[in-house]
């Protein structure tokens, strides 16, 4: 139970991103995609311990009911290959909605990440999220100093209307989101309980931040939007 097959198969998927090639290798697919579910069942716990807030929603979930589908939705991606090769979960009581924050996960080789965050399409949501870091300012840097935080997502160049460019938390105010990331390089997939205690590790960094924002959306920790 390690990484090797999650690796390869993302790898060799990733080189063949047909619809054929995938059928003709659902064994191995079936394989790794169990040996990330077993990851995902031992993560539980861990982060539970680094989050008791965190746990006590996702304790008792179905740790299936977090991955994301490796099929693309056509629709969607309409020229796209019909598969995203990454190993991919959003650990949060609801995975389909950004609202109770959680932590996401994605295993692909050479391009492995773990982190939290928030964004939303709506324009009232992302301003919510801007005035409340503006007006908490001095909290939102010292949490991101303190806790060595990587702040990424997408943002605008210049400072949005209605915004002080000058305004000290002008740089965090042209996102249009916030995700904390700790970009996980191929020498530390090794076995999962290593990867486990590193996951604990950094849920107790960025855990600041995700009640921070938390709270920024109008959500107090451990219940739903109102």
């Amino acid at each position: 139970m390690d990484f090797d097959r999650m690796l390869g198969y993302a790898s060799a998927l990733a080189q063949n991103n047909r619809r054929e090639w995938f059928h003709e290798h659902h064994g191995e697919y079936a394989e790794a995609r169990g040996d990330f579910v077993q990851l995902l069942e031992l993560m539980r716990f861990s982060l539970a311990d680094a989050s008791p807030e965190l746990g006590s929603s996702i304790m008792h979930m179905n740790v299936k009911d977090w991955m994301y589908r490796t099929a693309r939705d056509a629709r969607i991606y309409k020229n796209a290959p019909p598969y995203n090769p990454a190993w991919r979960a959003y650990i949060a009581a609801d995975r389909r909605s950004w609202g109770p924050i959680g932590y996401f996960l994605s295993i692909f080789p050479g391009e492995s990440l773990f982190g939290t965050g928030v964004g939303f399409r709506e324009t009232e949501a992302v301003n919510r999220v801007r005035i409340f870091i503006a007006e908490h300012f001095e909290e939102f840097d010292a949490i991101r100093r303190e806790n060595r935080l990587t702040i990424e997502g997408d943002a605008l160049k210049r400072t949005p209307c209605g915004y002080d460019d000058s305004h000290p938390a002008a740089e965090w105010i042209r996102h249009k989101s916030w995700l904390i990331v700790e970009h996980i390089p191929d020498r530390k997939l090794t076995d999962f309980t290593a990867f486990c205690r590193l996951a604990a590790k950094t849920v107790k960094r960025m855990e600041p931040m995700r009640l921070f924002l938390l709270r920024a959306v109008g959500m107090e920790p451990g219940r739903e939007e109102e």
